[in-house]
């Protein structure tokens, strides 16, 4: 990953597939925007780490 990231808090974010690809639209509370552009496998892996970390979010509500 590269050294400098900007950090956004989501405000909404829209997905579509368009062509071999998946492009998803982001709009950032300050008003950026912009577009992720991925492969399936791509977001079945960032999927895979989101439920991840929601169960473990989950799980600890349980306790």
């Amino acid at each position: 990953m590269a050294k400098d990231v900007t950090t956004y808090t989501l405000k909404q974010a829209l997905a579509a597939r368009v062509d071999d690809h998946i492009e998803i639209a982001v709009e950032a509370e300050d008003g950026t925007t912009f577009k992720i552009r991925a492969s399936s496998e791509q977001l079945d892996a960032l999927t895979g780490d989101l439920e991840t970390i929601l169960d473990g979010d989950a799980a600890g509500d349980d306790a």
